[in-house]
């Protein structure tokens, strides 16, 4: 009768061999569903379909949290967040899966998601009342300073060219609303207020568009404050930077009706009678439309409410739908002190704003 014992080890070799292979087809087997399931809910995914994708992608999360599925799928589902406009939620969940994965290799992705996401909460329908720039700016001015964070972080993403759109876009809007303001102001005869929201508009937001028109209003309001050398200075920065825009053929006719070609050396003068009230600062009796070349006529008067006490600048206005903001606003059933709540809600916001990103830049460099 043959040794059983010498057949021992071979039959230990053969158990352990097997083990070890059913082992890895379990492996094989786990990471095969993870995907042929995750696959599965993506499709829905991509088919605009997440009231069928989100199941599936919560199943991916809780059947295979080991899988590299998981974390795929717990951006998929923000996506779904986004897509079916639930802002606030999709914001959690980037945010969330940016603070747990942040090495994940579309990290990139989810922080531009979450620019997206503000982006697309700025009204834009312009059949409505009021118009955009008119309206409360708390998601647009979110929208830039996280595109821009994003910019900064990411500037190889594959997500940069529509970015960089949406910076853009962000921006126009940002500064109409500031020349709105601006306009609203000098409405108000408050030309001061109207010069410094103009600088804020040009520190803040001076790749807009808006520039040129921004420049232009403020030369002019300069010239109702009679401040000839800082009017000189805006009419002749808007034709310097901006020598092809309409605007700037009308700062170039200032130039030329307050006797001057060079806007910084070009001496005040000296006898120039001053107006009662409100001049404009150039040669008496000089008709606004000589002095732009075109005709305002349309833009104000002075029969507008809330420009009386500005004879020489209800003509000054924005190009959108004229100057007279205040008078649009209250055809709209908006009073002045309703427009005064909305200005000081958005400072209060800003400074909001502004300590929620230093607070953010300080977390950013604790991190290690």
């Amino acid at each position: 009768m043959p040794d059983l014992r010498l057949y021992a080890p071979v039959a230990l070799v053969l158990a352990l061999a097997a083990c070890g292979g059913s082992q890895q087809g379990a492996a094989l087997s786990y990471g095969e569903s993870a995907r042929r399931d995750y696959e599965r809910a993506l499709a829905a995914v991509e088919d605009n379909d997440c009231l069928t994708a989100a199941p599936l992608l919560q199943n991916v999360r809780r059947e295979y949290p080991y899988s590299r599925y998981a974390a795929l799928a717990e951006l998929r589902l923000a996506d779904c967040e986004l897509s079916q406009q639930h802002y606030t939620e999709a914001i959690r969940a980037y945010r969330s899966f940016i603070r747990q994965r942040p090495t994940h290799a579309e990290i990139d992705t989810a922080n531009y998601s979450i620019a997206r996401a503000y982006f697309q909460q700025i009204p834009t329908d312009f059949f409505l009342s009021p118009p955009p720039e008119e309206r409360d700016q708390a998601a647009t001015r979110s929208a830039l300073r996280v595109v821009r964070r994003f910019l900064a972080d990411y500037p190889e993403s594959e997500h940069v060219e529509d970015a960089r759109r949406i910076e853009r876009q962000v921006l126009d809007l940002l500064a109409r609303h500031e020349l709105y303001v601006a306009s609203y102001y000098l409405n108000r005869d408050q030309p001061h207020a109207t010069i410094s929201r103009i600088q804020t508009l040009l520190s803040e937001y001076d790749g807009s568009g808006v520039v040129p028109e921004a420049l232009l209003l403020m030369g002019r309001t300069y010239l109702h404050m009679r401040e000839q050398r800082d009017a000189r200075l805006a009419f002749g920065e808007l034709v310097d930077r901006f020598p092809r825009s309409g605007y700037a053929v009308q700062a170039r006719n200032y130039l030329r009706t307050m006797g001057s070609t060079d806007p910084v050396d070009a001496p005040e003068p000296e006898d120039q009678p001053r107006r009662p009230s409100g001049g404009r600062g150039i040669e008496p009796g000089t008709d606004i439309d000589d002095v732009t070349g075109d005709d305002r006529s349309g833009l104000g008067g002075s029969g507008t409410p809330g420009t009386d006490s500005l004879e020489d600048t209800s003509e000054m206005g924005i190009e959108v739908r004229g100057t007279d903001v205040e008078a649009a606003d209250l055809e709209r059933g908006r009073t002045s002190g309703a427009i005064e709540e909305d200005i000081q809600r958005e400072e209060r916001e800003r400074a909001a704003d502004e300590i929620e990103e230093d607070i953010a830049d300080q977390q950013r460099e604790e991190e290690p």
